[in-house]
């Protein structure tokens, strides 16, 4: 019995490509192929990409990519698993259908979307599934909010509000005034006798 890697690696020897044609056929990586060809599937992360580059390698070599795939269920001992649906999700009524109902504002309308919009909320699930660097960028938009909000809601002085300036007495004018006299005369060349 020829395992699944040896197949492809045949089919492609017999057409005369090279790994790196095929790599840019299907698009599937260099290295990728390389352990499909060696029959090393433990390589892969998830079995929806074995199947799935299994199928596409054979695919683009000419070969029956269910042939392969069961080649491959026989030489792994893996079989594919069937999707099982639980019940109370077979009894929901399709989008389609609930959408035909409310538009026709039948009785069954409101039924179907009480079906079709869960009303229990598990609280400690949605918890459990929340990252930490989701926890630190929820707490560093709140602090932008406050410091954004603390910031435009300080009490400042404006040029419409003249009173918020603090005024100068008169002793600060003249030793202004004083000061720019002083600054005029050191910067006056100097007579030269």
């Amino acid at each position: 019995m020829k395992s699944p890697g040896m197949m492809l690696r045949e089919a492609r020897e017999e057409k005369g490509l090279g790994l790196s044609d095929v790599a840019t056929m299907t698009r599937i990586p260099r290295q990728m192929l390389e352990h499909l060809e060696n029959d090393r599937f433990e390589e892969y992360v998830a079995e929806v990409f074995l199947r799935g580059h299994l199928r596409n390698y054979s695919r683009e070599l000419g070969l029956d990519g269910e042939q392969v795939i069961q080649t491959y269920e026989r030489f792994s001992g893996r079989k594919r698993q069937s999707l099982t649906i639980p019940e109370e999700r077979r009894a929901t009524p399709e989008p389609r259908a609930i959408a035909q109902a409310a538009r026709q504002n039948t009785p069954a309308a409101s039924g179907a979307a009480a079906v079709a919009s869960p009303v229990n909320f598990d609280l400690q699930r949605y918890f459990e599934t929340l990252r930490p660097s989701h926890m630190v960028a929820v707490v560093l938009v709140l602090f932008g909010i406050f410091v954004m909000f603390s910031f435009l809601s300080t009490n400042r002085a404006t040029a419409h509000d003249p009173t918020g300036f603090p005024q100068a007495d008169e002793s600060a004018w003249e030793l202004e005034q004083d000061v720019e006299q002083t600054r005029w005369l050191l910067e006056q060349p100097g007579e030269e006798g």
